[in-house]
């Protein structure tokens, strides 16, 4: 839940806005909404919001624009921004983290991929780290497959690997070959009875072991969908009862 002021969706589709704050409003967050980017910027202005949602495509001043101004201006900057892109489209996705966004959500999306990814974001703007190291890790062995997207979000190459450990927040993945920090990645991973699709950003690179493969740690910035999502969150949950049940003498017998 947000603590520092409300959620702010800059979007010119009423029905988006109404999905998004019929949803955070459940979920416990206070949104407010502006149906393009000036009045967004203004309501910015002057409510202080804990984080931003904005679409990326609308009329007059796009979302590009707007997010470029917000971390132009003192006193906005360091508001979280989340980018709203098409999945059909993903054009956008690179330009608006040169803007300045620090997460996006894919559309179409669901509640629980939005509530991830506005958590995320919350926990940026009370300075509480969003990377993997901030939820749980489990050691786990998972088949990985690294997509490096191009400035038009469209896939480059394939890097295989696989996982050393695992979060709700990210992965460490050994890749075979070495990816720079920042490089946008979709990843699948082969998890067992489904292989989940993420989003990511390379923000961290071991080069010190020498040799390839190389460590590499990948956040996430949100899941292709809800039904991926969940699949994951149940993965670590089953993890993390199988860890408790092995430390737990009397389980042993």
């Amino acid at each position: 839940m947000q603590e520092t002021g409300p959620v702010l969706v800059i979007d010119d589709d009423p029905t988006l806005c109404d999905m998004v704050n019929s949803v955070l409003t459940i979920a416990g967050f206070k949104v407010v909404t502006a149906t393009d980017g000036p009045s967004g910027i203004e309501l910015a202005r002057t409510m202080r919001p804990a984080l931003i949602l904005l679409d990326m495509v609308m009329p007059g001043l796009d979302g590009i624009g707007t997010c470029q101004r917000l971390k132009h201006e003192r006193g906005l900057a360091d508001i979280p921004v989340v980018g709203i892109t098409a999945s059909s489209d993903l054009t956008y996705t690179r330009r608006a983290f040169r803007a300045g966004a620090e997460f996006f959500l894919a559309k179409p999306f669901g509640s629980q991929s939005l509530i991830q990814v506005v958590n995320l974001a919350a926990q940026k703007a009370r300075g509480e780290t969003h990377d993997s190291r901030h939820h749980p890790r489990f050691a786990a062995k998972l088949s990985a497959r690294c997509h490096v997207l191009d400035e038009q979000e469209k896939p480059t190459r394939e890097v295989m690997g696989c996982t050393g450990n695992v979060s709700l927040g990210g992965v460490m993945v050994w890749l075979t070959e070495p990816l720079a920090q920042g490089t946008m990645v979709q990843l699948e991973l082969e998890l067992p009875g489904k292989a989940v699709t993420a989003h990511g950003r390379l923000v961290w690179r071991n080069d010190e072991v020498g040799g390839l493969p190389a460590p590499h740690g990948i956040q996430f910035l949100g899941f292709l969908d809800d039904a991926n999502y969940l699949h994951y969150r149940r993965y670590l949950k089953e993890i993390a009862a199988e860890r408790l049940h092995s430390s737990n003498p009397a389980s042993r017998g």
